[in-house]
């Protein structure tokens, strides 16, 4: 190696360092409310240079800006590994790479090249948020530092006491930010935070719950002081009580396969893989957590009627299925549709976030006709607008990530990393669970990718050398 490449190479590596990929991202998460509350704030002044802001306008121009900023640090830290004569490949890396890859075949081979859903002031994934997602799946697999990852998790804290506390005042009938989606409100004190959109904010307030539930449950391992774990104990359940007001079911799918996995992990840990003091304090913790959630549960069901209207639907839902073959919300169409331009698109997708297309294509279709941009299931919307090895691409990292991060908590010896990581597969579980029945949105889904990166582990390089 030559001076010069020596010279370069500390430089580079401190740019594009596990502590910026942090700070970048930490900066991201927190943006994205703070900007909607400055925006409403100036939509609603006097000044009328500002009348123009339209609510939920910045995010997409945030996200698509930070998906420039991240993948120029991800080239950045692409090219300090390989001059510093160490390269090392990762399997956070090929999948890096392969998501890239079947996000642009699919973009450049769309049916209907450059159009995206419902246009940038919506919900529209456009290919610079993309890049941003799989910019923070990269930053999250490069922090590996133990502090780095608890500024992560708090940063999740801070988001939720912002978009909590809005969240909160809207089941009290106060306002500060417009609902763009009004008319799919299912009441007018249901809960949406700065997302504009009531099941926007249930998937947000899932991954939120899950996160603040998580610091509680292992707050004996994170936190010196009690007054701390009782502080996370009111924000999980602040998060938990306006994630049953958003009335959006998605959440409860999410939240119950969080649940079930601490159940699940706690047995299992039984076995010896943690010592059985710290064991029966977070099993303590635990139960707590689950007693706060009955709690709200309760008052919910007395004083409100966020659950029992939810319930009713569910039951109208059922028979429904039975009856139509339609559920959840017109579900079953837009499955239908979208799967049903599988067998023309199979190895490309109808096109980058195009599924409105898919519709389009049905026998019988007009102009004015029924059509919706969004799969209402991930797993569904990636392979009907990417294609089927873009889909088996998708699950293998979702089936490594988890399969690595099992072994990693039963194996861990340091107890903080440990909670760390338990807390991040919490926030995993949860996400991809609900996102059965959910869509991807650019506001939301950066709290999901930064979080697949986490417990994405960097511990073994590839390598290419025969045994």
């Amino acid at each position: 190696m030559t001076g010069e490449v020596k010279a370069k190479t500390p430089v580079l590596a401190k740019i594009a360092s596990d502590k910026v990929f942090c700070y970048i991202s930490m900066v991201l998460l927190v943006f994205l409310p703070v900007a909607e509350i400055i925006n409403e704030v100036l939509k609603s002044s006097k000044i009328k240079a500002f009348r123009f802001m339209y609510p939920s306008y910045c995010q997409p121009y945030i996200v698509g800006l930070f998906g420039i900023i991240l993948t120029a640090f991800v080239v950045l830290s692409f090219i300090s590994r390989a001059v510093s004569g160490k390269f090392k490949l990762y399997v956070a890396d090929i999948f890096y790479f392969t998501l890239m890859f079947f996000m642009l075949v699919s973009m450049f081979c769309s049916k209907n090249f450059g159009v995206f859903s419902d246009g940038f002031r919506y919900y529209m994934e456009h290919p610079l948020h993309f890049l941003c997602y799989y910019g923070l799946f990269y930053a999250g697999s490069m922090i590996e530092d133990t502090k780095l990852r608890r500024k992560i998790i708090f940063t999740y804290a801070i988001v939720a006491l912002i978009q909590g506390t809005v969240a909160f005042l809207q089941t009290r009938g106060i306002e500060i930010a417009y609902c763009l989606y009004e008319a799919d409100r299912p009441g007018y004190t249901a809960a949406y935070g700065l997302l504009q959109n009531t099941n926007f904010y249930g998937t947000l307030s899932c991954v939120l719950t899950a996160a603040t539930s998580g610091l509680f449950i292992m707050s004996s391992k994170l936190f010196k002081k009690k007054a701390a774990k009782w502080v996370f104990f009111a924000l999980s359940i602040l998060m938990f009580y306006t994630m049953i007001s958003s009335m959006a079911r998605l959440a409860w799918v999410g939240l119950g396969a969080m649940i079930l996995m601490y159940i699940v992990s706690l047995i299992v840990m039984n076995k010896g893989a943690i010592d059985k003091d710290s064991l029966r304090q977070i099993t303590i913790d635990f139960i707590t957590m689950i007693i706060g959630y009955i709690a709200v549960i309760i008052l919910n069901i007395i004083l409100e009627s966020s659950i029992t209207d939810k319930l009713e639907q569910t039951v109208e839902d059922t028979t429904s299925i039975t009856q139509t073959g339609d559920f959840g919300n017109g579900r079953g169409d837009i499955w239908r549709a979208a799967l049903s331009s599988v067998p023309r698109h199979w190895l490309t997708g109808i096109g980058l976030d195009n599924l409105a297309e898919a519709f389009r294509e049905q026998p019988g279709w007009q102009k004015g006709m029924y059509v919706q941009s969004k799969g209402h299931s991930e797993y569904i919307h990636t392979l009907a607008t990417q294609g089927v090895f873009a889909l088996i691409n998708y699950l293998a990292l979702l089936i490594y990530a988890t399969v690595s991060s099992v072994k990693a908590i039963f194996s861990e010896k340091n107890d903080v990393r440990r909670s760390l990581l338990w807390i991040f597969f919490g926030v995993f579980v949860a996400y991809i669970s609900q996102a059965l029945i959910s869509s991807s949105v650019m506001n939301v889904a950066p709290y999901f990718w930064i979080i697949l990166g986490l417990v994405t582990p960097r511990t073994k390089p590839i390598s290419f050398k025969k045994k």
